[in-house]
């Protein structure tokens, strides 16, 4: 596997992480930011879920078309693309002045798919062997933004909210540039692992046919409801730490830093030695069930330090299930359908990204603070459960 030519002596590797550090730092100034936000509107937790859900419904319906528009038309050009959607949907943030404006920015944001391209990116130019370390690279990407961002968005929101969604708009321009700049599109091998019929499929029709592979049915199955209990986490974790202690936007600014700082601990350095001594099946199994014991404790002590520990569990087995799922499911498709299957991975994300918060914000509102965490415990257990059916699978395969 190779590149068409050297990034001007620049790893690739380096390169599309770094380039999704800088998407992401861009992202977390803004999220920290929506529960204060939205209050500004007087508006409901269930407004709060609205506007997250918003995101992921866009997501659900552009991941996959931006996906396998890159498997055709090259990663570096829609890569590009999304990022000038992301740039439009920052400024339209900056300028918001209604809480309808701070809807439409989510929403144009929401068509954005920068992950599916940069994983796809990632698949084209390792081998199996090195994938998950490499794909390890982009989740520690994430969590590193996810410290960067929201600190930014913290500290910006003291002087206003327009400050950080400025910020957020500067550091798109720079990524656009560093992409056009250092970027190299990678040439990639036609290995043939499974039949090329899903790049010649629509959507559904091409997610009916995945699903048909061995593995992928319980595979989207678990992510999509790890995804489902995740997405409810912007939604009730900052809603707990108001009731609990009182975090303001600063305060709730450095939960996301600590959470981003625990994924690039194990996305950037322990997932690979996990995967090597249990490989990404048992991983699949592990991951929930970590995630599940984290949120299950943390609504039941109005303790600050088993908060930021049960955070820290939550985020760990998030990172874990974060790495494995793209790497196990790449491990099993041609180089050619890299963007569209991952593509397909990142909708039924965005499927499970859309009930959640506005499910939650009910929940939260009607039925008090700890059953949303309790039931997205139940799901998590669930999804682990359906781990070990896949680790059945693969053994029964092998």
């Amino acid at each position: 596997m190779s590149i068409n030519k050297k990034s001007k002596g620049l790893s690739p590797i380096f390169v599309v992480v770094l380039t999704v550090f800088i998407d992401i730092t861009g992202y977390g100034i803004i999220i920290p930011l929506l529960p204060d936000f939205t209050k500004q509107f007087q508006t409901s937790p269930i407004a709060l879920g609205v506007l997250i859900a918003s995101f992921s419904i866009m997501q659900f319906f552009f991941s996959p078309l931006l996906g396998k528009a890159s498997d055709r038309k090259g990663r570096k050009p829609i890569l590009l693309l999304s990022l000038l959607i992301s740039l439009i949907g920052f400024t339209i943030f900056s300028f918001a002045n209604s809480y309808l404006m701070l809807f439409l920015s989510r929403v144009i944001a929401g068509i954005a798919t920068e992950r599916a391209v940069a994983q796809a990116y990632v698949a084209d130019i390792t081998d199996h062997k090195s994938r998950i370390k490499e794909m390890g690279k982009i989740g520690a990407a994430f969590g590193a933004g996810f410290i960067i961002g929201p600190a930014m968005g913290g500290v910006l929101s003291t002087f206003s909210f327009a400050m950080a969604g400025y910020a957020a708009m500067g550091l798109t321009i720079l990524n656009i540039l560093f992409v056009i700049s250092f970027l190299p599109e990678p040439q990639r091998t036609k290995e043939k692992t499974i039949e090329s019929s899903i790049l010649n499929l629509g959507y559904l029709s091409g997610l009916r046919d995945a699903l048909k592979k061995p593995l992928f049915g319980s595979t989207f199955l678990i992510l999509f409801m790890v995804t489902l209990a995740f997405s409810t986490i912007p939604v009730i974790v900052p809603l707990l730490s108001i009731e609990y202690f009182n975090f303001g936007p600063f305060e709730l600014s450095f939960v996301f830093v600590y959470i981003g700082l625990i994924q690039i601990v194990m996305q950037g350095f322990l997932i690979n030695r996990l995967s090597k001594r249990f490989g990404e099946q048992k991983l699949i199994i592990l991951g929930p069930i970590v995630m599940a014991l984290g949120i299950f404790i943390m609504p039941i002590f109005q303790n600050v330090i088993l908060f930021y520990l049960t955070n820290a569990l939550f985020a760990a087995g998030f990172g874990i299930i974060n790495t494995s799922i793209p790497a196990f499911l790449s491990k099993r498709i041609s180089i050619d359908q890299q963007g569209s299957i991952l593509g397909i991975a990142g909708s039924v994300t965005s499927i499970g990204n859309i009930p959640g918060p506005l499910i939650i914000g009910f929940v939260y509102a009607f039925a008090g603070s700890s059953i949303p965490f309790f039931i997205s415990a139940v799901l998590l257990a669930t999804a682990s459960l359906v781990g070990c059916r896949v680790f059945r699978e693969c053994k029964l395969l092998n």
